[in-house]
């Protein structure tokens, strides 16, 4: 059954990210209706011991019962970990969320100062950002990683060295950089018709062109420094192969266990098929989880859509260092 819940708690978000899925589809911080918390309780409840919550929104700092939600995982037997903004996380809240115990704290950094603040669409982020995940990690215990997540796209392709060497000199121990996730209106169009009727949930982009080359000499320049923090890509590419990713026809190559392990959960309490496609899965809070594992497994059955090509998180992360 389910190993891994990732629970978008909210809409809502205070940054706007040029990338984001939520902006894309017109639902950012209009969304509508969230899990009170009695149902998002409830959802936690449905899961066993050793059940593994990804914790996102929009901005899941926004919601004021986000403490109360993460204490009931580990009441539980549950872990979790939070990803975040980091522009929310002052000391006293870090060191509430220290105390918790969660597995890691993914901190989004795409870019120094002046590119991150354009991609977020506020000025100033980016210092927030720094200052408050440095904090984190002074209070943070052994057991909680502290991440920075980058995704990468034409905008900051030639900064990313930059976003290493600042994630290390504000405490992260892990930096990953993760290629922007989007298909063409024509790979949107090939889809299979259950997958057209529900959407999705990444970008449709015509004409989307990256410099290929550039993103390989920053990765490449990133493991000639060699350290401190961990350096992982998803999914890890040649030079060739970011250009076929970025700029050319791509299609996938075998399977995605993510789709039968992990349940794709949205602020209102619907499950969807995965993190790419928006078909819903049924009811998180009443559908039997059998049956929403079943409906996955047939929707996708064993050739992947062409859309999955780009699908990050069918992939595992490479470690350089």
């Amino acid at each position: 059954m389910f190993k891994e819940v990732m629970l978008e708690l909210t809409w809502r978000c205070n940054l706007r990210c040029s990338f984001c899925y939520l902006l894309g589809r017109g639902l950012l911080n209009k969304g509508g209706p969230e899990l009170g918390t009695a149902g998002a309780l409830k959802l936690i409840d449905r899961f066993p011991a050793g059940t593994r919550f990804y914790l996102s929104g929009g901005e899941p700092l926004l919601r004021a019962d986000i403490f109360t939600l993460m204490a009931r995982i580990k009441e539980r037997g549950g872990r979790f970990g939070l990803n975040t903004n980091g522009t929310l996380l002052d000391a006293a809240r870090g060191r509430r969320l220290a105390a918790l115990g969660p597995d890691y704290v993914i901190f989004s950094l795409h870019g120094p100062a002046k590119v991150h603040d354009k991609l977020t669409g506020s000025r100033g982020a980016c210092r927030a950002l720094l200052g408050n995940m440095e904090l984190f990690s002074a209070a943070a215990g052994p057991g909680t990683e502290v991440l920075v997540n980058c995704v990468v796209n034409r905008e900051n392709a030639g900064v990313l060295a930059e976003v290493y060497r600042l994630a290390c000199a504000h405490g992260a121990g892990r930096v990953v950089f993760e290629h922007l996730q989007f298909l063409r209106p024509e790979e949107a169009a090939a889809l299979p018709a259950a997958l057209r009727r529900g959407g999705v949930i990444t970008p449709e982009l015509a004409g989307y062109k990256a410099d290929a080359a550039l993103i390989a000499r920053q990765l490449e320049e990133i493991r000639r420094l060699g350290g401190p923090a961990r350096f992982d890509v998803r999914p890890l590419m040649s030079a060739a192969a970011l250009d076929l990713y970025y700029n050319r026809a791509v299609s996938p190559e075998g399977a995605c266990c993510r789709v039968y392990d992990t349940l794709n959960v949205e602020p209102d309490g619907r499950a969807r098929l995965c993190v790419l496609y928006g078909l819903k899965a049924g009811d998180a809070l009443r559908t039997p989880l059998a049956a929403m594992a079943a409906l996955k497994k047939k929707t996708i059955g064993r050739r992947l859509p062409a859309g999955c090509a780009r699908c990050c998180h069918r992939l595992e992360a490479f470690r350089y260092f």
